[in-house]
């Protein structure tokens, strides 16, 4: 049988062209998106400051007292030394005013020197630091400063930037690939972290031989004994960690090297997947509907129906793997073109190598193996049981009948996907859910296919053969006649318009509501922004004392877990939070009060955003219980609650109730606000002149401040423009192949109707006709998909439901797929009528 099916290939090589492409094509796509998703899954994160330590014990938050766990841990047998290590930001400034962040972009962190046992970091010239006037760089951060030892350096820390002798120089015995590492006094080292007793992490350096799993299970259990017996979750709060684990508990705050890629590469392989599910199938199914009559021969002759399926299914099989001769090696090469444009691009650090290995090859040929083995089987189920006398009759003369189960599938699905979609339009959290049912809307559109090609044969079809007589009519006949070879031709067209315009303009509708809920709650004429490294407080205190400043205020960035009142933790939720001034705040920014006031906003009290006011059930005079990025905990009343939460922040916190709990102080912004009567523009040359003192600070007035988040905007849709490109142009090549192999089936069908007196003028009008209206009908169904998820989206987002969309990007996607789909049946027919009607008559194909 597999030697048959095999023969039967090779025999019809034309016949089988456009299921080759179809796979070829897919596995090409998806093996890229597989390529690139497994090299961002196996990029691992090594440690850099704890390789010298085993064992290493933390949490994504301090912890607040560390003196007893750390005797604890020094305790136990094999432990030579329990380092607890403290982390707080802290950067060069060189000469020229620049702020050094760590190598490609990565943290530059101040430590104690007493934790730099833990990489170990030797000196390499000077000496310890010892005073508050000191510090040790690593040595790749002075020579990028050109600092010596001995030298004078200028550092932004969590204070204002001033001047530090340089000690000494250091270096690990591995270099530093993503951060720089600064060293200062322990006493120091305190007061810039802002804390005495807490600790980042407590690393542990073991004897010799000593055996790092069962030193964690140790370590585990300490730390299980020491953490407060209070009803909370055992599983919060640090644990120990070993291998791997510590360089992500090291780089807990940065994005991984493989981060970008694996997000990027993760919702582009679902989309591939979608894309090539819907083609392969497509045509596959197009390739067995081409062969009715080959199989009623078949079963005329004594083949029963189980043989004809094998036979097709081996056949496929046989395809299949053919295609991924070609497609694997191809999607290989296409991955490493990928990851060169997004390392150009910045989204993927040079230093990811390109990981090929059999894993994602194997598994992207086994599920392009399981969707054509089910398009197969679905397509060949009914052509196998039909009696070879009625197969016979149906590949010459196609029954016009629809399925019905198909019909209602589809009906109930678009049935689904209208209530879906209605509902989504209520809130923000709805655009989400109404930008996912894209997929599912195509899947209902190509179930009710060949109503739809029923319907416009008769609605579309009928006054066009009227209107022209002969290419009308022959054109509106052929679509009433073969509605599901008129559904497999728009199914791909829809699938290009839809997803083009969805993955095209939903990102673009999103930036919209952005900039406009900006626009709203922003009311500072200046906005400093931190370049480098964030604003300490004195910033802020010295830009409240310019003249013509009415109202300044910094927004420390933070994030704290909230929960109800009690101690049960069931309900506590990770919130994004704001620490800010209460002075002058309503004149910065208005976040859309819709109960209580920002007024009392003092003291222990907490203004929730309207999303985690209802994730907590929590209104204003409520309590809520609060778990700080240092360990701690505590109470608060609400105060206020507030709308215009997206993009900005779950909940603001009072600075004089959260700063002690923040173990970065800096503010990434700090708003500004003229007084009455005063000059914004003297006030703006006020604020830059605070550069000198600040040289991180980047000031800009408003109109600047908006068209540079208009333009970050756009930036950030640039890498999906690049996904969008990619997989638009594999949805082409299967517009394209399955209107060339729906156009070639009809050679014996032209050839008859030219031995009747048609002419082959009279056949390419036809042609022209029956191709304008599917085009037409799929230009009006994929406008129709895209504006059903538009809709909500822009609803959910901006409360309008007509966005405004860029013309050109239009007339493109419309105009684009227009002259694809009429130029490929065009130029199809045309080479097809260069045969001679008697020739095309004798030919299988």
């Amino acid at each position: 049988m597999l030697l048959l099916a095999w023969q039967t290939v090779r025999a019809r090589k034309a016949g089988f062209a456009g299921a080759f492409t179809a796979l070829a094509f897919a596995l090409v796509l998806t093996a890229a998106c597989g390529v690139l998703l497994e090299t961002a899954l196996r990029t691992d994160q090594p440690t850099e400051r704890y390789a010298a330590a085993p064992v290493v014990v933390g949490d994504s938050n301090r912890i607040p007292d560390a003196g007893p766990l750390v005797a604890k841990l020094a305790e136990l047998p094999g432990v030579t030394a329990a380092v607890p290590e403290v982390s707080f930001p802290a950067a060069v400034i060189t000469p020229d005013g620049k702020v050094l962040s760590g190598p490609q972009g990565g943290p530059s962190l101040g430590h104690s020197w007493t934790s730099a046992v833990l990489a170990p970091f030797r000196l390499t010239s000077g000496r310890a630091p010892a005073g508050p006037d000191e510090v040790v760089l690593d040595a790749a951060t002075a020579a990028r400063a050109g600092v010596p030892a001995g030298g004078t350096v200028r550092l932004a820390t969590t204070s204002a930037p001033r001047s530090y002798t340089v000690a000494g120089l250091a270096s690990p015995p591995r270099e530093l690939s993503r951060q720089s590492a600064l060293f200062f006094s322990p006493e120091q080292a305190a007061r810039l972290a802002g804390t005495t007793t807490g600790a980042n992490a407590i690393g542990i350096t073991a004897a010799e031989g000593a055996d790092p799993r069962a030193l964690a299970e140790q370590a585990g259990q300490a730390v299980a004994a020491a953490r407060p017996q209070n009803g909370e979750d055992d599983s919060s709060g640090p644990r120990a960690h070993t291998g791997d684990e510590r360089g992500e508990l090291e780089f807990y705050a940065a994005p991984g090297p493989g981060d970008g890629l694996s997000s990027l590469a993760g919702t582009m392989g679902v989309l591939s997947l979608f894309v090539s599910v819907f083609v392969v199938a497509g045509a596959l199914a197009l390739s067995v509907q081409q062969r009715m009559r080959e199989m009623a021969l078949l079963r005329a002759v004594g083949a029963t129906t189980g043989q004809v399926r094998r036979m097709i299914a081996l056949e496929t099989l046989v395809l299949t793997l053919a295609a991924a001769v070609v497609g694997v090696p191809l999607g290989i090469g296409l991955a490493a073109l990928l990851r060169g444009e997004l390392v150009d691009r910045g989204v993927v650090s040079s230093d990811v190598p390109l990981h090929v290995g059999p894993t994602a090859p194997l598994i992207v040929l086994g599920g392009v193996l399981v969707t054509a083995q089910l398009a197969v089987w679905a397509a060949a189920r009914r052509a196998s049981r039909v009696e070879p006398t009625q197969a016979l009759r149906d590949s010459s003369a196609p029954p016009p009948g629809i399925g019905r189960l198909r019909t209602g599938l589809g009906l109930a699905t678009l049935a689904v996907c209208g209530a879906v979609l209605a509902g989504s339009t209520d809130d923000r959290g709805g655009a989400g859910t109404a930008e996912g049912m894209v997929l599912v809307l195509l899947l209902g559109v190509a179930l009710i296919g060949p109503l739809i090609g029923r319907v416009a044969g008769v609605a579309i079809g009928g006054p066009v053969g009227r209107l022209f007589p002969v290419a009308g009519f022959l054109a509106s006949a052929a679509l009433r006649a073969q509605p599901r070879r008129f559904a497999a031709a728009v199914t791909p067209l829809v699938l290009a318009v839809a997803f083009t315009g969805t993955v095209l303009f939903v990102p673009v509708v999103k930036a919209q509501a952005n900039v406009a809920e900006d626009g709203r709650r922003l009311l500072a004429d200046h906005v400093v922004q931190a370049g480098g490294i964030g604003l300490p407080a004195e910033f802020t205190d010295a830009v409240r004392k310019l003249p013509g400043v009415g109202a300044a205020g910094g927004l420390v960035s933070g994030f704290v877990m909230v929960s109800g009142g009690t101690a049960d933790t069931s309900g506590t939720h990770g919130v994004d939070a704001r620490i800010v001034d209460p002075r002058g705040l309503e004149q910065l920014v208005d976040p859309g009060v819709t109960a209580g006031s920002l007024d009392r906003l003092r003291g222990e009290s907490i203004a929730l955003g309207q999303q985690t006011a209802s994730r907590l059930k929590a209104g204003v005079g409520a309590t809520v219980r609060i778990r700080w990025e240092d360990g701690s905990d505590s109470t608060a009343s609400v105060v206020a609650v507030y709308d215009r939460d997206a993009r900005f922040a779950g909940a603001l916190l009072p600075t004089g109730f959260a700063a002690a709990h923040t173990p970065d102080p800096l503010a990434p912004t700090v708003l500004v606000r003229t007084a009455p009567g005063a000059d914004p523009q003297q006030v703006g040359r006020e604020l830059q002149g605070l550069r000198s003192a600040y040289p991180m600070a980047r000031i800009s007035d408003r109109a600047d401040y908006d068209a540079a988040r208009r333009h970050q905007q756009e930036a950030a849709t640039a890498v999906g423009r690049l996904l969008l490109g990619m997989i638009s142009l594999f949805t082409a090549i299967a517009v394209v192949n399955t209107l060339v192999m729906a156009t070639t089936e009809r050679l014996r069908e032209f050839a008859l109707l030219r031995l009747v007196g048609t002419t082959p003028a009279q056949v390419l009008r036809m042609m022209a006709w029956e191709g304008g209206i599917t085009v037409a009908v799929a230009l009006a169904l994929g406008a129709a998909v895209t504006a059903a998820v538009l809709v909500p989206v822009s609803l959910a987002l901006t409360g309008t439901a007509w966005p405004s969309l860029p013309g050109s990007w239009e007339a493109a996607v419309l105009g684009g797929a227009a002259l694809l789909g009429v130029g490929t049946v065009l130029l199809t027919t045309r080479l097809a009528l260069r045969r001679e009607p008697v020739e095309a008559m004798g030919t299988r194909e």
